[in-house]
């Protein structure tokens, strides 16, 4: 996944690899059935995990992530199953991977957590969007407290500094927090650069478990 300027995840590679093969991408049932005949930047796209999908589906394709080692895995895969995706290396928070073609639908699937500098990544999904365009981020829900049932599970938030304690941090435990790290920012702070980029939400929703751990934003380009 994407950082602003360190590819935290290329010395993690193989381990998110085998880790997260199975998975199945939180944003693929927010997304419609049919893309055909759109043109979709999969934004810190990994190895390519949500891309593959949603060609799958009909859309054009451009992946972008900062980690090339996930980016040779993705160019990998495409060349032994292609789809007609692009994959390049490259930060979410610039634009210098982009030809300047507008693209009808942005997506982020569980990466915004990654990304140092959110508001320049949301400034980037305006800059490519075309006017209209749609936007949807899937991200590990900032207002997680917690399994109380299971002492490994830890909340957003550096559980010694509580919920307004932004910034980045890993729990030195098992996942993705504990060998990558993440971000923790507050549910307003991620619903404020939204609108502060100049995207229009459409709508909110929260995965429907006894514990809120997915959260999705859908916004549109005026």
């Amino acid at each position: 996944m994407s950082t602003t300027s360190t590819a935290r995840y290329d010395s993690h590679a193989d381990w998110f690899i085998d880790y997260s093969s199975d998975w199945r991408s939180a944003a693929t049932d927010y997304l419609p059935e049919d893309l055909s005949d759109q043109r979709v930047l999969d934004l810190a796209c990994g190895f390519g995990q949500l891309s593959r999908p949603l060609a799958d589906r009909g859309a054009t394709v451009v992946g972008v992530d900062l980690a090339g080692q996930l980016i040779d895995r993705a160019r990998q895969q495409e060349s032994e199953e292609p789809r007609g995706v692009s994959y390049h290396v490259g930060s979410a928070t610039a634009t210098d991977w982009w030809d300047g073609t507008a693209f009808d639908g942005v997506v982020c699937n569980m990466a915004l957590m990654d990304i140092d500098d959110l508001d320049a990544a949301l400034a980037t999904v305006r800059s490519v969007l075309r006017p209209g365009g749609w936007f949807t981020a899937t991200l590990f829900h900032p207002c997680y407290p917690g399994d109380p049932q299971d002492p490994t599970s830890l909340p957003s938030w550096p559980p010694d500094r509580g919920y307004d304690a932004e910034g980045w941090w890993t729990t030195g435990q098992s996942g993705v927090r504990g060998h990558v790290g993440a971000h923790h920012r507050k549910l307003s702070s991620y619903l404020n650069a939204v609108l502060a980029a100049g995207l229009q939400p459409t709508r909110f929703d929260e995965r429907s478990t006894a514990l809120p751990t997915l959260f999705v934003i859908t916004a549109t380009r005026s």
